[in-house]
């Protein structure tokens, strides 16, 4: 026999003040205050929240003199819906500040994904990221500084190079017209001298690359201060990513042997062993990653590495 449901008015009234009750003790502010169970309220309480980041995002503009241009609705729609359900107030301000870039002109910023993804990450995870991206920054400029410096004053670093091996090379010629048998060891030495600058020298060409190499690659992360599931979403959402690196090495054994049974004349033989497999997983910041963090972050804080 099925059970009849009272749906009389006392009966919604008593089930509305314990559903009333339940939600007080699961949020802040209370439910009178929000009106979660009451649509006029939660519109209102949402209102609010946008209301509050639109205030913000027009103060960002007018302190970083951004002449706001129109957005689409497609944009505009997530970021107000997400950005009005928001209470962690760190994350309330990055949402005016996206706003704020996205209405730049001159940034020319106009991707669909960001709101989304600023909606689906913590306030830790965004901190981690910030970090991130500072010290990316910073290695950057300490790179450039360093090809600025290196560019500058390759043609003296070449000529001195070029001074000292030919200064070597009479050194070593004068040695060798009236050396001394015990002498030789003296010639060998500067001749390994010699071999070194010659060879500090020819990588100069290369030193400039290796530089330029090392501004371009990304940047790792110390996943070590991540949660694991906090590193599982933002692998999720595209902003980090995993690479593995894998490298081999062979275990050599040297075995004696009988010279005369051999009639060998090393007394030794090599032979290969197993090889020893090691592989290096690393979490690197994506191209993505740069470009969200970067739209989140106010404009007149942003470093902008000058380009190699």
């Amino acid at each position: 026999m099925t059970a009849k449901i009272d749906i009389s008015s006392t009966a919604l009234e008593k089930g509305l003040d314990l559903a009333k009750s339940f939600l007080d003790k699961l949020i802040l502010p209370s439910v009178e205050e929000t009106g979660l169970l009451l649509k006029d309220n939660v519109t209102l309480w949402k209102f609010k929240n946008q209301v509050r980041m639109l205030t913000k995002a027009k103060q960002y503009c007018e302190m970083n003199r951004i002449s706001p241009k129109t957005i689409s609705l497609k944009l505009l729609c997530p970021l107000l819906d997400n950005a009005a359900l928001e209470e962690d107030e760190i994350l309330q301000d990055k949402w005016s500040i996206l706003l704020s870039n996205l209405v730049d002109s001159e940034q020319n910023i106009e991707n669909h994904v960001f709101p989304y993804i600023l909606g689906q990450i913590s306030t830790n995870e965004f901190l981690f990221l910030e970090k991130v991206l500072f010290d990316k920054k910073e290695r950057i400029i300490k790179l450039n500084h360093e090809l600025k410096e290196f560019r500058i004053n390759r043609h003296q670093i070449e000529g001195n190079l070029k001074t000292k091996i030919k200064s070597l090379e009479e050194e070593i010629d004068l040695k060798k017209k009236g050396a001394k048998p015990l002498e030789k060891s003296g010639i060998w030495e500067l001749q390994k001298t010699k071999s070194g600058v010659e060879w500090e020298l020819s990588s100069l060409g290369y030193k400039e690359g290796r530089i330029i190499r090392n501004i371009k690659e990304p940047q790792v992360i110390p996943e070590l201060e991540l949660r694991e599931f906090e590193l599982s979403n933002l692998i999720r959402l595209g902003l980090i990513k995993s690479t593995q690196e894998t490298t081999a090495n062979s275990q050599t054994l040297e075995i004696p042997l009988d010279p005369v049974e051999y009639n060998s004349r090393h007394n030794y033989v090599n032979v290969d062993l197993d090889i020893d497999i090691e592989s290096n997983i690393k979490h690197l910041l994506t191209e993505l990653g740069v470009l969200f963090m970067d739209a989140c972050t106010e404009k007149n804080e942003k470093t902008t590495p000058k380009k190699v």
